[in-house]
């Protein structure tokens, strides 16, 4: 019997059977672009046919026109190599009041709105005039902050220019 027992195949060994572990891969974080904070000075022009403010510095401006017969139109002009979105929220705070319109692209990086030629328009210009933040882009993360300064009154004279076109 031994030499029976002697002759059977050992019982099967079960083997442990180790899974490849596939390394965890970390997610995908977007960074968000840095946020390009512009401080302005003011330029005017009150001229026979048009009216031009100017909040400008560093290559990226904010132009306001004011023309007879035609609405207030607003010019945001970024930095290169900065290019504009097709569309992009515009809002403005300031110790005067706040405001927010939608502007669309104008050009490669310029954004674009008219404003009207009604007093609502011209009231958004003055309080622009009174100095702020205005910000280009979703108010999580703007494209472009403009730290406005008081106008003053170079900033009164030219809005006297500003409501003869538009009133």
């Amino acid at each position: 019997m031994l030499l029976l027992a002697g002759c059977e195949p050992p019982p099967p060994v079960q083997e442990e059977r180790h899974e490849a572990s596939v390394p965890a891969v970390p997610p995908l974080v977007r960074r968000p672009a840095p946020r390009v904070v512009v401080r302005t000075g003011w330029t005017f022009n009150a001229g026979e046919e048009e009216c031009t403010a100017m909040a400008a510095a560093s290559g990226s401006s904010l132009l306001v026109t004011v023309r007879r017969d035609a609405p207030i139109r607003l010019v945001v002009t970024l930095a290169a190599p900065a290019q504009a979105p097709g569309s992009a929220q515009l809002r403005f705070t300031g110790q005067a009041g706040s405001w927010q319109v939608a502007a669309r692209r104008a050009a490669a990086r310029q954004l674009a709105v008219a404003l009207g030629s009604d007093e609502s328009a011209l009231s958004r210009i003055l309080v622009l005039l009174s100095g702020g933040t205005f910000e280009v882009g979703a108010p999580a993360q703007p494209i472009t902050t403009f730290t406005i300064g008081p106008s003053d009154k170079p900033g009164q004279d030219w809005f006297d220019c500003a409501r003869t076109k538009t009133l």
